[in-house]
């Protein structure tokens, strides 16, 4: 397209120098070998050597002007010598050239000096000076064009390039929104992985402590029985949260109710408490997601530290004063009587983001996280405002993964 463009520009060019050249020799005084007519014959021939050097330029080429200097000057010098021909031509299109392509100081240069030769050859051949004021009107006017002309397609290119600008820039966002939703799909599957697992290991570990104490065969089946329970309830998690992903609907209680009923059955000597308090139908979507994965990690972190700890877990949502989710998960620490030893391997057997998947949760609903211990125990305080509030996220040094 641009090679067809191109030769296009250079015949039409080639054609325009072709007529000129016809209206200068069928003029008269033509071009001579002496007199006004060597005159004409002089500067008709710097013209066209001009206008070829000109039809040779690119038009972004804007260091280039020296053609356009001689095809004004020659031009302008023509249209007193030979003023029934077309040797203005050379000149209007100079300036046109120069107000498109140049600078506007030189531009306006190319524009004096055809105006200066104009005048100069009116002088000579005592011609009206009212010619000087036409010709000169007409070459502010093309000269302004050209400049027009140039910021018009400046305006274009700027806009082609804001839009390129915005494309990217959307590009960005939606590579952005794609992250996002990895990272919020590598949290859920840790946070469900992290939880089914702790309780398959403790069930599977207690298994193994029956079987080599020959405990009886009834006991050893319901440890099993329970390890299949608590695989089936992984299956069931991962489906919750994949229709929390599509924005399906979240029953908080009872799945706070679950987590608390399934922590009790993961020792004997495990004890926990459930409060709720306001209004737990409003809390829906992300929140409601974020309030059972907090939860669930916190629990599952109990399990690992300290298994058979007293457990509290608060669920209060202020709609009146403040609009704020407070979720709390305290433990009283590892329990009189209780080994370390039992508990090492499921210590070990975290991913290492549990507290970081919390804080990122909080992070991007405008919440925050206080994670640290508290008394004999440890404390993990959950607050989500209703509103979308922004808050800073504190995160107190943890012992706990």
């Amino acid at each position: 397209m641009q090679s067809l463009n191109a030769r296009m520009a250079l015949a039409v060019r080639a054609l325009g120098l072709v007529l000129i050249c016809w209206t200068v020799l069928d003029d008269h005084p033509a071009p001579a070998t002496s007199g006004r007519g060597l005159v004409i014959a002089v500067f008709f021939g710097v013209a066209i050597v001009g206008w070829m050097l000109w039809t040779w330029q690119a038009y972004d080429r804007r260091v280039t002007s020296v053609d356009l200097f001689v095809l004004s000057a020659a031009g302008g010098l023509l249209v007193a010598a030979a003023p029934s021909a077309a040797g203005s031509a050379f000149a209007f299109v100079a300036i046109a050239t120069a107000g498109f392509r140049l600078a506007f100081r030189r531009a306006v240069a190319v524009t004096a000096l055809g105006l200066f030769t104009l005048a100069l050859g009116v002088l000579i051949y005592d011609q009206a000076a009212l010619e000087v004021l036409a010709y000169g009107l007409g070459f502010i006017a093309v000269l302004l064009a050209g400049v027009n002309a140039r910021q018009a397609v400046s305006r274009a290119e700027e806009a082609e390039l804001l839009l390129a600008q915005v494309q990217r820039s959307q590009e960005e966002q939606l590579r952005s929104a794609r992250l996002e939703e990895s990272a919020r799909i590598a949290r859920e599957i840790h946070d469900i992985l992290a939880h089914a697992l702790a309780g398959l290991t403790i069930q599977l570990e207690a298994t193994s402590s029956l079987l080599e104490g020959g405990a009886e065969r009834s006991v050893v089946l319901e440890r099993l029985r329970r390890a299949h329970a608590l695989a089936r309830e992984g299956l069931e998690e991962t489906r919750r949260a994949v229709g929390v992903l599509r924005s399906e609907g979240l029953a908080v209680p009872e799945v706070l109710e679950a987590l608390v009923a399934e922590y009790r059955a993961s020792s004997p000597a495990a004890t926990a408490s459930l409060t709720l308090d306001g209004v737990t139908s409003r809390l829906e979507g992300p929140a409601a997601l974020a309030v059972v994965r907090v939860a669930q990690e916190a629990l599952t972190n109990v399990r690992k530290h300290v298994p058979g700890a007293q457990v509290r877990v608060g669920l209060e949502i202020d709609v009146a004063a403040s609009g704020v989710v407070v979720l709390q998960i305290c433990d009283g620490g590892r329990p009189p009587g209780a080994g370390i030893a039992s508990t090492h391997s499921l210590a070990h057997s975290g991913g290492g983001y549990g507290l970081r998947g919390m804080r990122e949760r909080a992070q991007i609903l405008g919440g925050s996280l206080l994670a640290g211990p508290e008394g004999d125990g440890w404390r993990v305080e959950l607050q989500l405002p209703l509103a979308g509030a922004e808050q800073a996220i504190e995160v107190t040094p943890a012992g706990r993964a």
